[in-house]
């Protein structure tokens, strides 16, 4: 072998050890960037932002190094948008950090157009920077690319979604084939999106697809949100997910109090009221007293009540409906509360009672004050075809 062709392969040989080193060093830094994400996506406040900081930073010089990479492009814009998620409520920093993402995406997709994730986070990133043109050719890239891939799917589903009131009867139709598609296959992500991206329970119901498992789901959203009407509704399209009355007694399947307003649904009727308080105020050692006559099926209660500290320490009420316990959530402030039940009951005529088990009089301030609670007559909310029936 001669001088020169040694001279050849040994050049050769140390260009080639030179570019595994810097291969090596671009991906020790990503995937130290990855395992700066992993630790800020458990984390919150400036302790997240700094963590995220330092991903974007590694990720930055890696692409300095291998700038014909696509993989670090794209994880510098995945770093870029969960700043620009941490720094929500949107703001302009937020905005900047979406332009700086769908950037990054842009140039990851410039090195491999072909690539249909790359082109969904494109897609997104760019609704958020508000390229709507840009976002739109990359979402039909994606869904001409990668119209299988299931993370994919959701990406443009939720683009869908973000912008549904502004869509043409065409993209709705796509968008509901997705989201019809996509809720069978992950039903929890897709009816949380569905719910947070719409807000419109008709409309949610309308979209999901007839998967039970995803019916189950929307109608426990449902039920958390307090509107039983649209409960109902759903338990009448879905008979399967309904909860069999028993044959004694009742069932508890929900409770909590009213946010947002305060007043039951007008719909809700008075179920008599109250006996045994002296002028409307429930005092220790007194028993409030009313009858309910409940349909069978599922019913709503909704009780008002108001309660007066001593001490510091608020009333406890104990609630009992045909010798059963209802579940209260404790009186921890002024002002008047609703608290909702939802029973599923055989119905009848049932005897109901309320006692205070921390009441007191004791002197505050050179006075005597009492440890007391208010009751406002009770309300029944019943689904719409027992009211027909029963007027």
């Amino acid at each position: 072998m001669s001088i020169a062709w040694r001279s050849l392969v040994f050049v050769i040989a140390i260009v080639g050890m030179g570019l595994s080193v810097v291969a090596t060093t671009a991906d020790v830094l990503q995937h130290a960037g990855d395992e700066y994400i992993t630790r800020a996506l458990r984390t919150n406040g400036e302790a997240k932002q700094a963590l995220l900081n330092r991903a974007q930073i590694l990720y930055q010089k890696a692409g300095q190094i291998q700038p014909w990479q696509p993989a670090h492009a794209f994880k510098l814009g995945l770093a870029y948008e969960h700043i620009a998620v941490a720094l929500s409520p949107p703001s302009e920093s937020a905005h900047v950090m979406w332009l700086a993402a769908a950037e990054a995406y842009r140039r990851a997709v410039y090195l491999h157009p072909a690539n249909g994730r790359l082109q969904a986070a494109l897609a997104w990133a760019a609704l958020q920077s508000g390229d709507l043109i840009g976002s739109r050719c990359a979402v039909h890239a994606t869904l001409k690319l990668a119209p299988d891939f299931p993370d994919v799917r959701f990406i443009v589903a939720r683009w869908y979604m973000t912008q549904w009131k502004a869509l043409s009867a065409e993209d709705q139709q796509l968008a509901m084939a997705l989201v019809q598609r996509g809720a069978r296959e992950l039903p929890e992500l897709y009816v949380e999106a569905t719910w947070q991206l719409l807000r419109n329970p008709k409309k949610v119901r309308s979209i999901l697809p007839s998967d039970l498992n995803a019916r189950r789901l929307l109608l426990k959203k449902l039920t958390e949100q307090g509107l039983f009407a649209e409960r109902w509704a759903e338990l009448a399209d879905y008979p399967e997910l309904r909860v069999s009355a028993p044959a004694k007694g009742f069932q508890v399947l929900a409770s909590g109090v009213l946010t947002g307003r305060q007043e039951p649904p007008w719909e809700a009727v008075p179920a008599g009221p109250w006996r045994g308080m002296v002028a409307g105020w429930l005092s220790e050692g007194l028993t409030a007293k009313a009858e309910l006559d409940l349909p069978p099926g599922e019913i709503v209660l909704y009780l008002p009540m108001l309660g007066e500290s001593v001490g510091g320490i608020w009333p406890a009420l104990q609630v009992i409906l045909d010798n059963q316990g209802l579940p209260l959530p404790p009186i921890t402030g002024p002002g008047w509360r609703t608290i909702y039940v939802l029973l599923s009951t055989p119905g009848g005529r049932l005897p109901l009672h309320a006692t205070l088990t921390n009441g007191a009089v004791i002197k505050e301030n050179g006075r005597f004050v009492e440890r007391r609670a208010a009751l406002s007559p009770v309300r029944v909310l019943i689904p719409m075809d027992i009211r027909q029936v029963n007027p």
